[in-house]
């Protein structure tokens, strides 16, 4: 019964971690493991970011076209720090058209604009680009796609450039993946944003709060397992 019950508070703990954004997630995101996101890649680090910083990748990807759009599909960059899932028929079909070049392309943010009013940058800006693959046009969008950012800290907004500032999109959250995803329906420069930095975000503190209970079930585990084992031993020896 004690390991039965060790299984059951092990398995809500890991249900709590995959389940601490909203229940419904497009894309591909990072449940892979319980383990910290790498250190965000940076087209220009900030003032503070670590002196070890990567560049991004950029990423590209081609979605299929059909006689009634195109077909579902997700393009990431290549470090998964920005993504944008296309549902079905989300680009509109063109006649001699059988599929549609995906760029996205990252960008120093404050090269573009300044952050909206009251916040700071916490991604790079992303530029995503949707092309017909044969006449190079642009492609566009027959309903909304879902734009996926990856954060360096606590964002808690994601935005559209318009050309002259950003348009907040509504925003969803995924604390413990430092994520935040929204729909949109136009593609173009996306970029995360949230409140200037004071001490360590609520991501963060939610991921050192959890790890730290999932090491303490697993102490405990070890510990009953390890007494079990010398229990039987001394049993046997006895017998």
């Amino acid at each position: 019964m004690r390991r039965a019950a060790l299984g059951i508070i092990v398995t809500v703990a890991y249900l709590v971690a995959a389940v601490s954004g909203p229940p419904v997630v497009p894309g591909r995101l990072l449940y892979d493991g319980y383990t910290p996101p790498p250190p965000y890649r940076w087209v220009r680090p900030p003032a503070g970011a670590p002196s070890s910083n990567q560049p991004p990748e950029p990423g590209a990807g081609t979605v299929a076209l059909g006689p009634l759009g195109s077909a579902p599909a997700t393009v990431s960059t290549g470090d998964e720090q920005a993504v944008v899932v296309f549902p079905r028929s989300a680009i509109a079909p063109r006649r001699g058209e059988a599929s549609v070049a995906i760029r996205i392309t990252p960008l120093d943010a404050a090269s573009i604009g300044a952050p909206p009013s009251g916040l700071r940058y916490d991604s790079n800006a992303y530029r995503i680009d949707a092309t017909y693959t044969a006449s190079r046009a642009p492609a566009p969008l027959l309903g909304p796609v879902n734009i996926v950012l990856r954060y360096a800290t606590g964002a808690h907004e994601i935005a559209r450039y318009d050309g002259r500032s950003w348009q907040p999109l509504a925003p969803s959250r995924l604390p413990l993946t430092f994520q935040i995803y929204g729909p949109t329906n136009d593609l173009g420069t996306f970029v995360a944003a949230g409140q200037p930095q004071q001490g360590a975000s609520l991501g963060m503190w939610a991921y050192r709060i959890v790890t730290v209970l999932l090491w303490l079930v697993a102490a405990a585990i070890a510990a009953m397992l390890v007494r079990d084992y010398t229990q039987r031993g001394r049993r046997r020896r006895k017998a």
